[in-house]
């Protein structure tokens, strides 16, 4: 587990790129006054984003199995590293902040780019302060109410 890093990793260096290239730099790295450190913060707009790997963080989209060994500690690192991010997401809501989550999965090739112009309008809105303060959106997946709105786009 030594050679996993928990900063500056491929698909948070890929997520830091686009936001640049979408006009958005001033971020801060792994802000430490932030609960959970994020991996990119903007303090003064309190927007917080993670960039979850699936593995670790074990995403809700993703089949992962469990290793075969050991596994008892396994699941509870697995348990521990759940109910963390969740504590970090509640009590960064808490305190007004849009708390934006980035699954590694929705960064390959085919969904990359819907993923980070989801992720720069969940921004834009932040900013514009259209919803309330304090919410927390997954990035790169659509609820089930879009996507009956985007199958009915489609279909007719």
């Amino acid at each position: 587990m030594q050679a996993n890093k928990s900063k500056n990793t491929k698909p948070e260096l890929l997520v830091r790129h686009y936001l640049r290239e979408a006009g958005l730099p001033g971020y801060r790295l792994h802000w430490k006054k932030c609960p959970g450190k994020p991996d990119i913060c903007y303090p003064g707009r309190k927007i917080a984003i993670f960039v979850n790997g699936c593995f670790w963080h074990r995403c809700p989209h993703c089949n992962l199995s469990t290793p075969k060994t050991n596994v008892e500690f396994w699941e509870a690192k697995f348990a521990r590293n759940r109910a963390r991010d969740d504590r970090n997401h509640k009590e960064l809501v808490d305190q007004g902040w849009t708390v934006l989550v980035v699954w590694e999965c929705a960064l390959k090739k085919a969904r990359l780019k819907p993923t980070m112009e989801q992720l720069v309008r969940q921004i834009e809105l932040a900013e514009l302060g259209i919803y309330p303060q304090g919410r927390m959106v997954e990035v790169g997946y659509l609820s089930a109410w879009q996507h009956r709105v985007a199958w009915r786009r489609r279909h007719g």
